[in-house]
C-alpha cells in the first residue's frame, strides 16, 4: 500500500485527521466538500480495543444528522480501516433510541451484534481477499497437468492445491500495512 493521502474524499465529504502520524488516537474532522473550512462533525477511533478490531465513533452536528452523511462516513471509514492487514473488523456503538445512527449503520452495511445496557453494538467484518482462492484454483489446474505428466493425478493434484493454498495465504498476509505504523 502506498502512502496515505489526506483528506479522505467521499461523494460529499472531506475527512481528515488532526495529526496524520497518529490517526488512531487523534480526532478527525468531517466537512462538506464545498465548505472544507467548516466542520460538520468529528470522528474518533475510540473505545475498547481488541486485537484485529477498530472501534469508531462519529458525531455530526444536529442539522446534518438526517442527510445520510453518517452512513457515508461509516461506510467510507470501514473501507479505509480494511486497508490495514491487521484490522479485520470495525465496530460502532449507538444508543438504542438513536434511530438516525441505527439507520446510518444499517445503510453502511454494519451488522447488529447485540443490545446491552441500552446500547446497540454493530460491526462490519473484512472480506477475505481472493488471493488464496485464486491460487488454489491455479494450483488445482497445475496439479492436474502435473498429474498427467507424472501419470499420477492424485499426487499432482494434491501437490498443486497445497502449493496454491500456501502461496495464496502468504500473499493474503503480506498485502497492506499494519495499523501500528500510524499509532
Amino acid at each position: 500500500m502506498g502512502k496515505l493521502k489526506f483528506p479522505l474524499v467521499t461523494d460529499h465529504l472531506l475527512i481528515r485527521p488532526t495529526d496524520e502520524k497518529r490517526i488512531w488516537t487523534e480526532e478527525w474532522t468531517i466537512s462538506l466538500k464545498d465548505r472544507p473550512e467548516e466542520p460538520i462533525g468529528t470522528l474518533t477511533f475510540a473505545g475498547e480495543r481488541v486485537a484485529g478490531e477498530m472501534p469508531i465513533r462519529v458525531e455530526l452536528k444536529p442539522e446534518y444528522r438526517d442527510q445520510d452523511y453518517g452512513s457515508e462516513v461509516f461506510y467510507f471509514m470501514s473501507r479505509f480501516v480494511f486497508r490495514f492487514r491487521d484490522l479485520r473488523e470495525i465496530t460502532a456503538v449507538c444508543e438504542h433510541e438513536n434511530d438516525l445512527c441505527v439507520h446510518a449503520l444499517d445503510k453502511a452495511g454494519y451488522v447488529f451484534r447485540e443490545h446491552n445496557d441500552g446500547r446497540d453494538y454493530y460491526s462490519m467484518k473484512k472480506s477475505k481477499t481472493a488471493w488464496t482462492g485464486l491460487y488454489v484454483f491455479i494450483g488445482f489446474i497445475a496439479g492436474l497437468a502435473m498429474g498427467v505428466v507424472f501419470s499420477n493425478l492424485w499426487v499432482g493434484l494434491l501437490t498443486g492445491v497445497i502449493a496454491g493454498t500456501i502461496f495464496g495465504y502468504v500473499l493474503d498476509k503480506a498485502w497492506g500495512v499494519t495499523a501500528s505504523d500510524f499509532s
